[in-house]
């Protein structure tokens, strides 16, 4: 199985890759009367000047709202995702730094398939709010999948494991200088996964 798994999985994050999280996020906070400081401020507790505790207190709040099951997709996501499935018969396993809350995992999986179709998903792991996903990443380990995340520290944990990691870029990656690819727009993904121009 392992062997013919990169032919036919990818593996994905949720947040900052497949849903626009920070977007979600920021309404959410800015609804409860806490202004957005600095815009580009990928930290939650810088964003919002706030003390990191109570930063992640709002975000582990928000995880677990019912406002996760409406999270807009990122950008052009949508179209390629659905493509890479229907024209290149990829299913995907999305790995998950939410919550361990089961309902605001079914309501995860409620916004997911809403979005991107039920017959894409083959696998849904969650962890809990925050957490590395490296454990997760290690059974993986040695199949070469493509691994499509946002943070270049858990794209990074692929590539050790022998994934072939892809980064999403963003403003709170512009950093990343590393050999891992970066596209901004899912189109460039599908190119890069396909081999297509």
């Amino acid at each position: 199985m392992k062997s013919d798994m990169k032919d036919n999985i990818i593996l994905v994050d949720c947040d900052g890759v497949l849903c626009d999280w920070e977007y979600s996020f920021t309404q959410y906070m800015n609804h409860k009367g806490f202004p957005t400081h600095e815009a580009s401020q990928y930290n939650v507790a810088k964003r919002f000047n706030l003390i990191p505790e109570a930063g992640k207190k709002f975000v582990a709040e928000f995880n677990d709202s019912a406002a996760i099951a409406f999270l807009p997709p990122l950008r052009d996501a949508v179209y390629y995702m659905k493509r890479l499935n229907m024209l290149h018969g990829y299913k995907f396993h999305c790995i998950t730094s939410l919550s361990t809350n089961r309902y605001a995992q079914k309501l995860r999986i409620q916004n997911l398939e809403l979005l991107f179709g039920k017959e894409i998903w083959d696998d849904f792991i969650f962890l809990p709010c925050g957490a590395d996903k490296d454990e997760e990443l290690k059974k993986y380990e040695g199949t070469g999948c493509f691994w499509i995340e946002d943070k270049p520290e858990n794209a990074e944990t692929g590539a050790k494991f022998g994934l072939d990691p892809i980064i999403v870029a963003h403003d709170h990656n512009a950093f990343y200088e590393g050999e891992i690819p970066r596209f901004w727009k899912w189109k460039h993904i599908y190119n890069h996964i396909t081999g297509e121009i």
